[in-house]
């Protein structure tokens, strides 16, 4: 595998639980270079020793503050170089609550999830990128599947940025370049604070899952029974929904 494996990575939302531990499997594999872009670089000072310590990796950090990208006055454009995978991995659950009747609540949430994103992906997704071999992984959720009383804030802004990313799944139907949207479900971390434990799985089971097959392209539910759960999910009456 290693051969035909990444050699290097551009991490959007290097901060991230799944994020880190993907990066981890990506050097168990013998990825050599990567460039973690996140609001707080130093957060991830323990991951950037391990990666330059004990792999031996290239490590270079980007801060970019999502909630400012969206800001149409200052025409955000970044700059991205050559990887052989891309992994786009913020998010924020945010205040349902408090989004319902505060508008910067809600905007923060879309900025962060799905908004803040979209001059990254443009960039990532050039012409000249997808004529050669190499992958975007994005993490969306599946909470995108359906709306719910408790987090559609979240939901709404998880189910743009699925949308948006299917249209460079299928862009790139006929290139070498493949885009792999990902739908986990709950994966222990803070965000999932208070969820079911027997529904969460951990960051490195989703990290072993996804490293196993690094060009698989397509949407894919983690762990697969989510898709099970979903399909179930998006097919009750709405005054069951309600209760969710």
């Amino acid at each position: 595998m290693r051969n035909n494996y990444f050699k290097s990575a551009f991490i959007l939302g290097g901060t991230s639980t799944i994020a880190q531990s993907i990066c981890i499997k990506l050097a168990d594999n013998g990825c050599k270079k990567f460039h973690l872009v996140s609001r707080d670089p130093t957060a991830n000072k323990k991951l950037i020793e391990k990666l330059r310590i004990f792999y031996k990796a290239e490590v270079t950090t980007e801060k970019n503050d999502l909630l400012l990208n969206t800001s149409l006055v200052d025409n955000f454009k970044p700059k991205v170089d050559f990887y052989d995978m891309y992994l786009i991995a913020p998010g924020l659950i945010g205040n349902n609550d408090l989004a319902n009747s505060n508008s910067k609540e809600a905007l923060k949430i879309n900025s962060v999830n799905y908004a803040g994103i979209v001059p990254w992906l443009i960039e990532i997704m050039t012409e000249k990128r997808i004529k050669f071999k190499g992958s975007l992984w994005v993490l969306s959720s599946v909470a995108s599947d359906r709306g719910r009383p408790s987090n559609y804030h979240y939901g709404a802004s998880k189910a743009a940025l699925s949308v948006f990313c299917e249209g460079l799944l299928l862009r790139c139907v006929n290139k070498p370049f493949s885009v792999r949207i990902i739908k986990a479900g709950y994966v222990s971390s803070p965000m999932t604070a208070g969820a079911p434990k027997f529904l969460c799985t951990s960051p490195n089971k989703v990290a072993s899952i996804l490293t196993k097959a690094p060009y698989r392209r397509g949407i894919e539910y983690l762990p697969w029974w989510w898709n099970l759960i979903m399909f179930a999910v998006r097919r009750l009456p709405s005054y069951l929904a309600a209760k969710l």
